[in-house]
């Protein structure tokens, strides 16, 4: 490292503060502000800490990296690196610091002045880190956190970087509680029951599941889970991967704080803010239970449950609960509520995004007795970078507030790309954290910090940033279920609505609600179509789809579009004209049901003249994904002529399936009797004509047998003269 001379560096600073007020914000990753010369899309620099907290005698490091994302060249400059000589005394200083629209009147040391190469268009440039000793900073034995920046220039162009580091020397503060809150979430586009398939990538060594919590077990951290990941694993029974049943028993088996988010992490303000009374629930998973995977209880007498004498926890009595075993019915299938069923330290927990709660989202959550709520500092009154304890009352709701700022680096960290951005986003938190510690009454003070619905990059990073956080200074750390409850009336909640379109969104998906229950009455057992309709619209309501608003106008489109397929799977074929040439027939109208369900139907004909008299069909069974007959009993009245025959379809409460179609009948009935007439004629003249025959041929009968009679007595009686005349002559 070479030190120019005094001059060179009072030119660059002196540059760079005569440019410092036209400076705009450029975000980094690392949780420090960087400022560029104009606007976004313009150089930036960035300067990353490394190796902090500095301890006396010892050493920090910073990376130096340099963007040009410009189609221009640019000529070689200058970086000065420069640092506070005393500490931050407030938040409220922090934070007017880090504001790269403010001047910077904290790093008045200059350090050093590096020398910049010329850098290419849309190209950056990186240094190998630059080491600073605390005898380079000059700092007083005092603990805190320090100012730190960089200004780069080349030419006419400028940009900044900010970051503050602690300084961990003299009397350390009595350390302040910080609590840890962790979401255990799937990706949005997860299905609202997850696959086995997907379990067992999801639970895999290098899966989503197993990383986020490898990255938490052991720490002091509280977990708020996803329910749709311990239903899912449930309800797949005996063919639940090996992986997932074991993650779930290290769940279980944890020390962890754990509450339950809402099923599929759905957005709970957005809900009631689009007008729903309560918070939408599960209502059935039995669409995903496979009957084979379960096994009957045996019929034998159970075990006298032994006493436990606990109860539902609440927020200041947390930790693992007994629980009795899952009902189930006598064929072994899990009911809904076994299901879900998990020994919850907060079981009625509420988590919405950062930001998006108003004060009749608070009034509906006391209403359906929900609670505790995490909000946002910057929900509040006291704005992201004011220290408000980690739970407070507001209004009849017991809430426990996130620290906004802080909680922004954590995330940084947790999610950072590189070791270089994960130990600068740590220095950024260490040194709110070392402000916050200092603050007056700070040792009878809790924090709180929380992930969001981003995930981490591997769980070694996540254990490695808890870690950190776990051994910094001026903290100590604290499970939420031990927070007292802070006498804050002075902080208000701040409404912050969420926006109308995502709202109007809300409002459609939950606008399918009433058609889907009237047309699962045509299923034996609506709770399977209803079910499912009500866990794909949790899965379409997930907080995650907030960072993406593009494939959440797909997902909501999309759950649109599968309603609606459900709602036309049911259809009447369109059938061809029909010669009805008897009084009474049963027409066969073919039903088409493309639902994987078997539904239950009623078909109806109306005819738009009186030709015909037509009776509603019986109750017909059009199995899954079938098209089947259904007869309709039909009377001629009228003569003949040409009828239209309007058809519906009802489900056996008389819900109308489809929309009316219409099939023409041809009646000429006449043709029957006239063919009955000639029919019976022929009949009774064959009839006639056997009987005729039958009749001539007995009385010829009876003419043989007289004459052979006749011809009999005759001979009998010349034989009888012969006698008498022999008689004589003897």
């Amino acid at each position: 490292m070479t030190l120019p001379s005094t001059l060179a560096r009072a030119a660059v600073v002196a540059a760079v503060g005569l440019s410092s007020l036209a400076l705009t914000p450029s975000a980094t990753a690392g949780g420090h502000v960087s400022t560029a010369a104009e606007s976004e899309g313009d150089v930036v620099l960035t300067v990353e800490l490394l190796d902090t907290p500095l301890l006396p005698d010892s050493e920090i490091r910073a990376s130096i990296t340099v963007t040009n994302p410009t189609d221009d060249s640019l000529s070689s400059g200058h970086v000065v690196l420069s640092a506070g000589d005393r500490p931050i005394d407030s938040r409220g200083e922090l934070s007017a610091f880090l504001d790269p629209t403010t001047a910077d009147t904290e790093s008045s040391t200059t350090l050093d002045t590096l020398d910049i190469p010329p850098i290419d268009p849309n190209s950056t440039w990186t240094s190998t880190p630059v080491t600073v000793t605390s005898e380079d900073l000059d700092l007083p034995e005092t603990f805190g956190a320090y100012a730190f920046a960089g200004t780069y220039v080349s030419g006419a162009v400028t940009a900044q970087s900010r970051d503050a580091f602690v300084f961990e020397a003299g009397t350390l503060p009595q350390p302040a509680t910080v609590s840890v809150a962790v979401p255990i979430t799937l990706p949005p586009e997860a299905n609202s029951l997850i696959t086995a398939g997907d379990l067992e990538a999801y639970t895999s060594p290098s899966g989503l599941l197993s990383q986020q919590l490898d990255g938490v077990i052991g720490h002091d951290v509280a977990l708020g889970i996803d329910p749709r990941i311990i239903a899912s694993i449930r309800v797949l029974g005996s063919a639940a991967p090996d992986s997932a049943v074991e993650w779930l028993d290290r769940l279980e088996s944890s020390p962890n704080e754990i509450f339950p988010l809402q099923y599929a992490d759905a957005d709970p303000t957005a809900q009631l803010q689009a007008g729903a009374e309560s918070l939408q629930k599960p209502t059935s998973l039995m669409f995903g239970i496979e009957p084979k995977n379960f096994t009957p209880p045996e019929n034998e007498e159970p075990e006298a449950p032994t006493p436990t004498g606990t109860s539902t926890p609440s927020t200041n009595d947390v930790g693992p609960t007994s629980t009795p075993t899952p009902p189930v019915d006598p064929d072994g299938i899990p009911s809904l509520e076994s299901l879900l069923d998990f020994p919850y330290a907060f079981p009625s927990a509420v988590w919405p995004a950062d930001d998006t709660v108003t004060a009749a989202d608070l009034a509906g959550f006391e209403q359906s007795k929900l609670g505790p709520v995490i909000i946002s500092s910057s929900n509040t009154s006291a704005g992201p970078h004011t220290t408000v304890d980690a739970k407070i009352t507001l209004g009849d709701t017991t809430a426990f507030i996130s620290d906004a700022a802080a909680s922004h680096d954590l995330r940084a960290a947790a999610t950072a790309a590189s070791d270089t951005a994960q130990s600068d986003a740590l220095a950024a938190l260490g040194a709110k954290l070392a402000v916050i510690a200092s603050e007056s009454g700070a040792s009878n003070r809790s924090i709180l910090l929380t992930l969001d619905r981003t995930w981490p990059t591997n769980a070694e990073r996540m254990s490695s940033v808890l870690s950190t956080l776990e051994s910094a200074p001026g903290i100590t750390m604290g499970s939420l279920g031990s927070l007292e409850t802070s006498d804050r009336g002075d902080v208000k909640l701040v409404d912050k609505p969420q926006s109308d379109e995502r709202l109007s969104a809300f409002s459609q998906i939950a606008s399918f609600d009433d058609d889907i229950a009237s047309f699962a009455t045509a299923i034996s057992d609506p709770s399977l179509l209803v079910g499912r309709h009500d866990a794909a619209k949790l899965s379409a309501y997930s907080i995650g789809w907030r960072s993406d608003s593009t494939d959440w106008a797909a997902e909501v489109a999309s759950f649109e579009e599968g309603t609606h397929d459900v709602l036309t799977s049911v259809t009447i074929v369109q059938s061809s004209p029909i010669l009805m040439i008897a009084d009474q027939i049963s027409i066969k109208i073919s039903v088409r049901n493309s639902l994987d369900l078997p539904v239950h139907v009623v078909m109806k004909a109306a005819p738009d003249n009186p030709r015909l008299a037509v009776e509603s069909s019986e109750l017909t069974e059009i199995p899954a994904q079938t098209q089947q007959s259904v007869a309709i009993p039909v009377t001629a009245r009228l003569g003949n002529g040409d009828v239209n025959l309007r058809l519906n379809l009802y489900t056996e409460d008389g819900v109308s399936l489809t929309n009316s179609s219409t099939v023409p009948v041809t009646v000429r009935a006449d043709w029957e009797r006239i063919g009955t007439i000639i029919l019976i004629g022929g009949v009774s003249l064959l009839f006639v004509f056997g009987v005729i025959r039958t009749v001539l041929r007995r009385r010829r009968e009876r003419a043989a047998v007289a004459t052979t009679s006749d011809t009999s007595k005759s001979g009998d009686a010349e034989h009888d003269d012969e006698t008498l005349e022999g008689r004589n002559d003897g």
